[in-house]
């Protein structure tokens, strides 16, 4: 087997895990759960290719029974391009589709090969498909047999939970779940659990040795260095932070122990949303404000502490009338201290530093990588550290390359959780800025470093090990309970030692911030919030609320929000829209983006069919350029909205802007042109000078330094153009796309995206037609954007459930 014309060696790890597969579907295990360290990679189409060669070999042969089920064997996940992914692997001389009758799954059911030919999927009862859940859930008119499901390449569990309704729907014989350490499968299926713990990857290092890392396809890398049992700690003092924020996190408890139907009070969500902010800021808060507003995060830490400072439980009788009296004054106190104290200087700011330079000076040359929580505390932490270290920020937030070693201005990166790096054999450490939530202790274990350090105030250390405790513990058990299930003999006890306190314990609360000798090992660290503890796994899910504020500090993944009731044609199926949002449509020659409120009977509405939720320009973009390539983008772009944000409120008004826009030579037409710039319905002014001029008045170094004004206008151009060509092109040439042919506006699409063929990205959308639009309704997120079914002609919005 190939990879882009390179062989592909199979490592132990690997030999293992399809040999582990192999031997759970032989015992008859119908669902078997993999969980592997988190990290970027191929495993569920290796899988899927593995099962195929043993099928394709059992006929051949015809010798002992075939573990793998008559049927289709079907990968699920979502990807940007599976074409362009698959076309790249081969057996032997020839393609996927020759070798193995590999398919992708089209939206409307129908598979096409490798060459575009477009068939049936009935026509393949023993093919090898892929489907990109972005398409939604086609369905093939066919029973499947087995299905393997990449979650690790799923934003969330809905889209898992998603899959496993789409197998249940093609009545799979065997499901196979891919997936990070840390994630839980759920209980909709009986599953046969293994994970793929640290001391299982030491034993089989250990035991069999490990192979030279290539390519996504394989887990060599993660044997390329002995995996770490635990992580390490870098452990600060703070007494003032420690007790600001237990009196705050004692106040959530309480809040959560109270059962009531009704929502929590707004200034009480506004406190947990500010203790969130405060939590995971290690810089500048008044920063991370500025990004957190640019980035559409909602409402920043200063808006936040307002609230809290003004608002009041008056009125509250019950549950909530008690907790104003007992509770409430001491949260609300507390919060606001703790705004205070980080608002004025951050002290963990220098120790973020130190640590960096710590890094840096223990291992020479190996890449430092800062893991934030959001993207917009990403990139605060990435503009403070190049304003402290040099260089600039944009690179900070860009993922290290694959297979390259550290050095130089390229050692140290910014990234938010969300920036999921390939397995990678080269050495990396991971700083992780406090604890991870309970729902993300697996970050903990990662693949895509090979040293993990979490940096966390004193009193957190007895959280933070017992999190990991807990996981390897979990973990342990599923191995013991799959080992004897598959016969495959005892497993020895867990011995799990302390966590090693690699750095400090460090104290920020006295005149120097770093230590003058370097920092001593010290496990028998004081353990201030062990007698909450018990207490903390609830109310660290209302702490680790989502990055979206506005949806309610202590929502669930399905809490009501309002959303308008959408009747399309031609079926007249009724779909729910969120009120607050904007959404895609076609006027005349127009792509636009226009407010839900605003659809009229008539208008072509441009609706995502699956889990991609993108925007059809974003995902052409994201086609064109890799992902690093659009971080740079968004990121240029948002230097550009600060700077126009930062010449508004110097000038004071619109017209004031405007007015100094012309001074400078600008012929922009109105302030309301420029208004634009600003709130992002305009991508960047058409004539790249006045980037230019902005950047001056603004004095923003950030955009005259180096060209960045001139390359930010080359790509607002760019967007431009794809932007106009999709007005002309997009209704043509997603018909095109559906008939399976190459029109006209289909080539003129691929030519503006720099000859890729985007027919499996137009499938990813349907184009419909608004019949009617009802009203408001409160409904779940898990509707929001998706079409329950058809319905009669003569159905409203307004009947809808």
């Amino acid at each position: 087997m190939t990879d882009r014309g390179r062989t592909v060696d199979l490592g132990p790890l690997d030999r293992a895990t399809l040999t582990l597969l192999s031997r759970a579907l032989s015992s008859d295990q119908r669902s078997v759960y993999l969980g592997l360290p988190r990290g970027r990679h191929d495993l569920a189409v290796l899988i899927g290719i593995y099962l195929q060669l043993v099928r394709r070999g059992a006929e051949l042969t015809g010798g002992s029974p075939c573990p793998v089920p008559d049927g289709p064997v079907v990968v699920v996940g979502l990807r940007t391009n599976v074409t362009v992914r698959l076309a790249q692997l081969a057996i032997g001389r020839q393609n996927l589709s020759r070798a193995l009758r590999m398919q992708r799954i089209r939206g409307d059911g129908r598979v096409v090969d490798l060459q575009g030919k477009i068939t049936r999927a009935v026509d393949s009862p023993s093919g090898l498909f892929y489907l990109n859940t972005a398409l939604g859930r086609p369905s093939l008119g066919t029973s499947v047999g087995t299905v393997v499901i990449d979650r690790t390449s799923m934003a969330n569990d809905q889209s898992w939970e998603r899959a496993l309704a789409w197998a249940s729907e093609h009545d799979a014989a065997r499901v196979v779940g891919v997936a990070d350490l840390g994630t839980q499968p759920g209980s909709s299926r009986a599953w046969t659990q293994w994970p793929w713990t640290p001391a299982l990857r030491a034993d089989v290092r250990h035991t069999l040795g490990h192979r030279p890392a290539y390519g996504p396809l394989t887990s060599n890398a993660l044997l390329a260095h002995r995996p770490a049992a635990t992580p390490r700690v870098a452990v600060y003092r703070h007494q003032q932070l420690a007790e600001l924020y237990r009196t705050v996190v004692a106040g959530v408890v309480a809040a959560r122990r109270i059962h009531t139907s009704e929502p929590w009070p707004q200034p009480i969500a506004d406190a947990v949303r500010l203790l969130n902010l405060l939590w995971c800021s290690w810089g500048s808060i008044g920063r991370q404000d500025a990004w957190q507003v640019l980035m559409g995060r909602g409402s920043g830490a200063r808006a936040l502490a307002r609230s809290v400072s003004r608002g009041t439980l008056e009125g509250r009788a019950g549950p909530w009338g008690l907790f104003r009296e007992t509770q409430w004054p001491d949260l609300r106190r507390g919060v606001l201290d703790l705004y205070e104290l980080l608002y004025d200087g951050n002290p963990r700011w220098d120790l973020l530093l130190a640590l960096i330079e710590w890094v840096r000076a223990d291992r020479a040359g190996v890449p430092v990588l800062v893991r934030t929580r959001s993207r917009s505390a990403a990139a605060a932490v990435a503009e403070e550290l190049a304003d402290a270290l040099g260089g600039d920020a944009d690179s900070l937030l860009l993922a290290p390359r694959p297979g390259l070693a550290g050095g130089g201005a390229g050692a140290l990166h910014v990234l938010p959780y969300t920036e999921r790096l390939a397995w990678d054999a080269s050495p990396r450490c991971e700083l992780h800025l406090g604890v991870p939530s309970t729902l993300r202790t697996g970050v903990l274990f990662s693949g895509a470093a090979d040293e993990q350090v979490a940096v966390v105030e004193q009193s957190e250390y007895t959280w933070l090990e017992r999190s990991a405790g807990r996981a390897l513990h979990g973990w342990h058990e599923q191995v013991r309970q799959t080992a004897a299930v598959l016969r495959l003999g005892e497993v020895p006890e867990l011995a799990t030692p302390p966590l090693p306190v690699a750095y400090g314990p460090v104290d920020l609360s006295g005149p120097s911030t770093a230590p003058e000798e370097p920092p001593q090992h010290d496990s028998l660290v004081a353990l201030d919030l062990s007698a909450l503890f018990e207490d903390y796994d609830t109310p660290a899910r209302a702490i680790s609320t989502p990055e979206d504020p506005g949806r309610g500090a202590t929502a669930a993944a399905d809490e009501p929000v309002p959303a308008t009731a959408v009747l399309t044609e031609p079926e007249g199926a009724v779909l729910w829209l969120r009120s607050d949002e904007q959404v895609d449509v076609l006027i005349g020659q127009r792509y636009a983006r226009v407010a839900v409120t605003a659809l009229a009977p008539g208008s072509r509405l441009l609706r995502a069919r699956g889990d991609g939720h993108s925007r059809l320009h974003d995902r052409l973009v994201m086609v064109m350029h890799d992902s690093a390539e659009v971080t740079a983008m968004d990121t240029m772009i948002g230097f550009f909205r600060q700077a126009i944000t930062t010449v508004h409120e110097q000038r004071g008004s619109w017209p004031d802007v405007l007015t100094a826009l012309k001074n400078l030579g600008s012929e922009v037409s109105s302030w309301q042109a420029v208004s634009k710039w600003a709130d992002g319905s305009v991508i960047a002014p058409e004539d790249p000078q006045d980037i230019h001029r902005v950047a001056l008045l603004a004095r923003d170094t950030r955009l005259t330094a180096g060209g960045t004004w001139q390359r930010l206008a080359r790509m607002a151009e760019e967007l431009r153009r794809l932007h106009r060509a999709l007005g002309h092109t997009a209704a043509a040439a997603m018909t095109e796309a559906a008939r399976g042919t190459e029109g006209p506006a289909l080539r003129q699409l691929k030519t503006l995206c720099s000859g890729i063929d985007v027919s499996e990205v137009l499938e990813e959308f349907d184009l419909v037609v608004v019949r009617s639009v009802g009203g408001q309704k409160s409904v779940s997120t898990t509707v929001l954007g998706r079409v329950p079914g058809p319905r009669s002609a003569s159905s409203s919005p307004q009947e809808a459930p």
